[in-house]
């Protein structure tokens, strides 16, 4: 299975970024440059979270 972008989240400098999340390896990625993985989540509304905190402290 591959990954599918599930949102948008918004950085401290209010610019949109899309969050992709694989159901199948539970890997999140954000596309800050290009996708980046940030990381695992059990879910999808994890998943968004995840991005949110990973883009605050960038």
């Amino acid at each position: 299975m591959s990954s599918t972008i599930i949102g948008k989240v918004k950085s401290g400098s209010r610019k949109d970024y899309d969050v992709k999340w694989d159901s199948y390896s539970k890997e999140v990625y954000v596309n800050w440059g290009g996708w980046t993985r940030v990381g695992k989540a059990s879910s999808a509304s994890d998943a968004m979270r995840m991005a949110e905190a990973w883009l605050y402290n960038k």
